[in-house]
């Protein structure tokens, strides 16, 4: 099992760590390579004995895609992109397990933009705003954001929710172009035009963990 490297400049000492991804190795930032490649050699033993005894990892392509709320399995083709037909995920198999995880989040950004565009609309309507940019970004802690300046970021991950959750961080962006804050008077206006924030936000809460998938470069 290959083992991941970490380096920390706040670390004084190396030391391994055992987590449910894997084997982990962490090391003061500046320890050099050879040093670090004696320690795995003095631990080879010890590294194969645990990776014996760790849960196999399952691929992306045994595991299926997540859009809008549902797992859909996936199918080996012939083709050159990822395709969807509304009930399976198509991946030319080609592709090795990094240029899918590439690939999918491209198709959740396009996906997520189409989206986002088709329901702006709505809200502009009801609330007689217009944004001046839509963005979408894959932020770690943040379903959305709206700037000073009427720039609108969804979070990509939100592909993965239901369509319902992701509608509501819609409304919710929307509602800030008219009130820049979270007061009373901003979740009066956000459910009038989505009534169900407290079952989104809750969901959100229990939920958000899980709306995952590999971040790409």
């Amino acid at each position: 099992m290959r083992v991941t490297v970490i380096r920390n400049k706040r670390r004084k000492k190396a030391a391994f760590y055992v987590t449910p991804n894997g084997i982990e190795l962490r090391i003061p930032a500046r320890l050099s390579k050879r040093v670090v490649d004696r320690i795995l050699e003095e631990h080879d033993t010890w590294i194969h004995e645990i990776s014996q005894k760790l849960p196999r990892q399952t691929s992306v392509l045994d595991e299926g895609l997540v859009f809008h709320g549902k797992n859909y399995p996936t199918q080996i083709d012939d083709g050159t992109t990822l395709r969807f037909d509304g009930s399976s995920f198509f991946v030319p198999k080609r592709w090795d397990e990094n240029a899918l995880a590439k690939h999918y989040e491209t198709w959740l950004r396009e996906r997520a933009l189409e989206y986002v565009i088709n329901q702006a609309p709505t809200y502009e309507r009801l609330l007689d705003v217009k944004a001046k940019k839509i963005r979408i970004g894959h932020q770690r802690t943040r379903w959305g954001s709206c700037s000073s300046n009427g720039t609108i970021s969804i979070n990509v991950r939100l592909m993965l929710a239901p369509k319902k959750i992701m509608d509501y961080v819609i409304a919710h962006e929307w509602t800030h172009l008219v009130h820049f804050d979270h007061s009373a008077s901003f979740w009066n206006t956000c459910r009038t035009i989505y009534p169900e924030v407290d079952f989104a936000k809750a969901w959100l809460k229990q939920n958000g963990h899980a709306l995952q998938f590999k971040k790409t470069d």
